[in-house]
This record gives C-alpha cells, sequence and structure tokens, in this order.
C-alpha cells in the first residue's frame, strides 16, 4: 500500500512504468534459462508472448515468467493456495497470510550472501523490514530475525523527485472544480455541495447519466467504505485505528465505532438521500466500479489514487477528455481540523515479491541473483525508462529540454505513456509494479521516471491543469493536498501491524476479530448509508453492540504493537 513528494500532475498523467533504459545488459550465460511462476493480485491482463521487455528479459537474463492472475475474490484464492500446497514460486505478498502458514522463505540469509545490490538498495529500510517479519515473544522482542519478501516501493535512492500524488483522498474532477471558479473546498460538506450543484446542471455524460460519488466495496478494496472518518478527523493513514497521545502514553484507538465514524455514517446517509452516492457502490464488482470511472462519469470518489489512476484514468485521457481527470482534495468534517492526508514516502513493508517453500533453495537463490542483477542502474533504466530512440530521447546539445544529456519524450512517446495497449506489448508491467526497484534517483541526477523531470513535468500540464494549479496556487497537486507534510512518526503507520490468524495467542484472536468486524462492516455499513435517515440511530446502535467486543480484542492487539514500534523506533517529534 504503496510514493510521492512534489511538483506536478505527472503521476496523473503516466503509467507506473513509464521509465527507462540504457545501453547494454549482461547476457544471461548459455543453459541458465529459468522460467519464474508468480502469483499476484494485480488483476491485469495475461502480456503477449511476444511483449518486448519480457523478450529482453529472457535474451539477457534467460528468466521467463508464468502468470497466475487473480480472479475474483483475493482470500479465497490465497487460501486455496496454501491449503492445496500448489504453490508459484514466487508470490505477491500484500498480507501476513503466506509467511503465517509458513509458505514462505526466509530471504534474509540469501540476500546477505547473494544479494549485494539488495543488501545497498534496502540498507534504510532493512532494520523495519527485520522487525516486521521476525518471530517475537509475547512482549514483542525478536527471538529469531527474518525477511520474507522485498518491498515493492518507498525505498528512496538519492533526491525523492516523485512528482506525483496518489495517496488518499477524496477525489473530484477537475471540471467540476473549474465550472465554479475553482472555489476553497476545505470541508465534506462542501465537496458534496459542490457535487450536488454539478450533478444538477449535468445530470448526463456522453448520454449516460451522470454519477456524484461511488465507493468501491468489492473484495479487498472495501477498505475505502470505511477509511473516510479517520481522515476527516485529521489523523493519517494508520490503517483500522488511529494513535494519540494521553498523559504521555500513545494510545491505539480502531476507527470503526467511534464518533468519527458515526458523524462520517450519518452526513453519508443525508447525501444519499440527496442522491449523490451511487446505491450500485454495494453491488458493483470491481470490473464495473471501475468501468465507471473510465467512462468519465462519475464526479467523486474517496480512494487511494494509486487504485484508478494507472488504468481507468489512463482511459479518460486516451479520449482526450482531460477534465475529467481527477484531483485530490483533503477535505475534513470542519474547518477547525487540520488535513492530515499526504505522508512522506515510506517503506511498503509485507509487499512486494515473496519465495515461496515450493520453489526450493537452490532456484531460490537464482531468483535472488537476477532480482539483484535487476536493480543494476543501467537494467532499471532499461526497464523503468525504456529503449532510447523509442521510449524516449536523449537531449545530446540541451536544445531541448535546456539540460545536455537530459531524457525527454517526443509528443507521440509522452501519449504512450499512458497508452494500456502500448503498455501491454512492450512493459513488463506484473513484474516491475511489484520487484524490487529504484526510486528517487538514479546517480545521474535524473529520476527513476522521466515524467519526473522539470521539463517533462511542464510538457505533461495540460491546459486545465496549468489553469486549476494557477487558481490555488500551488505548483503540483501533492502540494494542493498538503505543502508540506510532518515527518512520518516513528510508529507510523500501523496498519503494517495487522495480525495474522496462523500465529498463536492474542495476535490469532485479533485476527479472528479483524475477520468478524469486517463482516459486520459489509453488513451492517451500507445498511447505514441506504436506510432510512430514522432508522440510523437504531443501526449504529446495534452495529456497534457486536462490534465492541471483537474491537476490544484488535485494539489490545494493536495497542501492544504500538508500544513496541514506540520503545524500537520512537513516537512523534
Amino acid at each position: 500500500m504503496k510514493k510521492l513528494i512534489a511538483m506536478s500532475l505527472i503521476a496523473l498523467t503516466m503509467t507506473s512504468l513509464a521509465f527507462a533504459a540504457p545501453k547494454k545488459a549482461k547476457k544471461a550465460k548459455k543453459g541458465k534459462g529459468m522460467n519464474i511462476s508468480v502469483f499476484t493480485i494485480q488483476q491485469r491482463q495475461q502480456p503477449p508472448a511476444d511483449n518486448r521487455d519480457y523478450k529482453w528479459i529472457e535474451e539477457n537474463f534467460g528468466v521467463t515468467f508464468n502468470w497466475d492472475i487473480l480472479v475474483g475474490d483475493k482470500d479465497q484464492k490465497i487460501g486455496v493456495l496454501i491449503a492445496s500446497g500448489d504453490l508459484p514460486d514466487m508470490v505477491e505478498v500484500d498480507s501476513e497470510k503466506f509467511q503465517g502458514a509458513g509458505c514462505l522463505i526466509d530471504l534474509k540469509p540469501l540476500v546477505e550472501k547473494y544479494g549485494p545490490n539488495l543488501m545497498k538498495h534496502y540498507a534504510p529500510a532493512w532494520k523495519k523490514m527485520i522487525d516486521q517479519d521476525s518471530e517475537k515473544d509475547a512482549s514483542g522482542k525478536i527471538v529469531k530475525e527474518h525477511i520474507y519478501s522485498l518491498p515493492n516501493y518507498g525505498v528512496i535512492n538519492g533526491a525523492d523527485q516523485n512528482a506525483s500524488y496518489n495517496q488518499n483522498g477524496f477525489w473530484i474532477q477537475k471540471r467540476v472544480l473549474k465550472e465554479f471558479g475553482y472555489p476553497e473546498v476545505k470541508t465534506v460538506d462542501q465537496y458534496f455541495d459542490l457535487i450536488e450543484k454539478y450533478l444538477a446542471k449535468y445530470p448526463e455524460t456522453d448520454g449516460a447519466k451522470t454519477i456524484g460519488f461511488n465507493i468501491i466495496t468489492a473484495d479487498w478494496e472495501a477498505f475505502n467504505l470505511w477509511n473516510p472518518p479517520n481522515f476527516l478527523a485529521g489523523y493519517p493513514n494508520d490503517g483500522n485505528g488511529h494513535v494519540t497521545k494521553e498523559g504521555g502514553k500513545y494510545v491505539y484507538t480502531d476507527n470503526f465505532a467511534d464518533a468519527n465514524a458515526e458523524r462520517w455514517f450519518k452526513l453519508a446517509n443525508g447525501y444519499f438521500q440527496r442522491g449523490l452516492i451511487d446505491p450500485a457502490s454495494f453491488t458493483d464488482n470491481r470490473d464495473q466500479y471501475y468501468a465507471k470511472i473510465a467512462q468519465g462519469r462519475v464526479l467523486g470518489m474517496f480512494i487511494q489514487g494509486w487504485q484508478f489512476m494507472y488504468d481507468a484514468e489512463n482511459t479518460i485521457k486516451a479520449s482526450g477528455n482531460y477534465d475529467r481527470t481527477y484531483v485530490a482534495l483533503p477535505v475534513v468534517f470542519d474547518e477547525t481540523i487540520k488535513p492530515h492526508y499526504r505522508d512522506l514516502t515510506l517503506p511498503n513493508l509485507q509487499r512486494g515479491y515473496g519465495i515461496t517453500t515450493k520453489c526450493g533453495e537452490k532456484k531460490a537463490i537464482e531468483i535472488i541473483k537476477f532480482l539483484d542483477t535487476i536493480l543494476e542502474e543501467k537494467n532499471q533504466k532499461r526497464l523503468y525508462w525504456g529503449v532510447e530512440g523509442e521510449d524516449y530521447m536523449i537531449d545530446t546539445d540541451g536544445s531541448v529540454t535546456g539540460q545536455k544529456g537530459a531524457p525527454y519524450y517526443t509528443a507521440e512517446q509522452r501519449e504512450r505513456t499512458s497508452d494500456n495497449n502500448y503498455t501491454l506489448k512492450n512493459k513488463a508491467q506484473l513484474f516491475t509494479e511489484e520487484a524490487p526497484k529504484i526510486e528517487g534517483s538514479f546517480s545521474d541526477g535524473y529520476p527513476n521516471a522521466i515524467a519526473n523531470t522539470k521539463y517533462e513535468i511542464a510538457q505533461f500540464m495540460k491546459p486545465i491543469d496549468i489553469e486549476l494549479l494557477d487558481a490555488y496556487k500551488v505548483n503540483s497537486y501533492a502540494a494542493l493536498v498538503d505543502k508540506n507534510p510532518p515527518q512520518n512518526a516513528g510508529w507510523y503507520p500501523m496498519w503494517q501491524c495487522n495480525p495474522s490468524p496462523e500465529n498463536d495467542g492474542l495476535e490469532h484472536d485479533a485476527a479472528v476479530a479483524m475477520t468478524g468486524f469486517e463482516t459486520l462492516q459489509r453488513k451492517y455499513l451500507p445498511m447505514m448509508i441506504m436506510g432510512k435517515p430514522a432508522d440510523f440511530d437504531k443501526t449504529w446502535k446495534e452495529y456497534t453492540s457486536q462490534m465492541k467486543p471483537l474491537t476490544d480484542v484488535y485494539n489490545k492487539f494493536m495497542q501492544q504493537q504500538l508500544d513496541h514500534r514506540v520503545e524500537v523506533f520512537g513516537g512523534q517529534d
């Protein structure tokens, strides 16, 4: 869960793969061919057999891939893989499920022995990676060190030049802001009032019904249904709860049954009664939800940017309707609350690739060696910038960008960065999104994404973007959310501590409780939003009476984790 620092809107214009290239990579020795089977939760298309970058990987490193792409419910699929023992070589890790079931091998000794580039890359995050995955006693002390996955994002090399904002927000189409002269939108009421006004003027988009606000509730992405109260109350993304300091002690509290949750869902009920929230939010599957965004007819949603920016929003861009792309607004309950949506970049722990026990140690070593070699800068440029002359150009004399040697895009190449078909045929997207990667800057000072160079930031801007940013007196969409986000607290983020049911004691009980309250949320939260206003208090009381025994157990475990992280990594300066 996922990347950021300022100066534009590029994230809105690039796919996560519009990056890099080099000269010649080391050729794999003959006879070294290796096929890696991979399970991924990225719900993308299978790459074609003649995909350019996968061919490059095969020709230069002797590596091919066999992709098992998630279809349907994620947890159910993972459960089947674990129960059957029919595991691939690598899995995309997004929780403790594979680790807790004993399906992953310890990568720490392999990386230390066979991965010098990986060791250097992960050095700033190594201590937290170990703390996240290691065996601990009842007090939280490490008794045996382990690392089971290699973070896919958030480990920054040099200066962080990420020009995008792809975190949490109440997103809104740019055309809505433009229509009303780019008004200040600070509160959630102001946000929905604006959507209501626009919906009244433009009830249809290209002959289809315009949707005011949509919520994704399908499968694992349902966290967007219950996360808003946390942000509306001014707390950062600590997952299922928030942290306060009371009497000198840091205290963890869940977000699910407190006054902030009640306040939000009562407001949401009112917005629903006004016809602003799509009732199909609670029945649409994932494809149906994103199809509506891709059609350009959803005015607003609460979501994390990375969930829609690189697929659904690219479809909008391909149609040329840039005023229907989105901007995040850091709205809160009322103007007495300071918003805290934007984080400083942090390692995405317990995410990325893990290697399974089915793979075997000999092959696991070869995979680590491959990942280590791929992390060499020339190979990173080849994968993330692309092919010079085809995906990007070099300004040899400085006549284009004003800087000799700078990479840049032609107009055609720039358009390709948001062309999903081009990406499918040419980029190794399934692999690169989850693989260890250089983020921030290369040794020559250029960013890992060409789109983040000063020249390309300006080129990617469409008239609507220039107009909007000028109106709000900021130079990037990240700055529109927060010009100067605070330092991350030492414990942060607490979502990295969610319990695993495969472990014993309090952690097991907390994991069972978490499953229980997610079941209750899926049942009661739609009832609160869509029900009669007169029934809200009754439904809320019924919901909280069933939630409290579960959240009490969960909070006890999370408090234990918070205490440990504060002790090891510190609190809030």
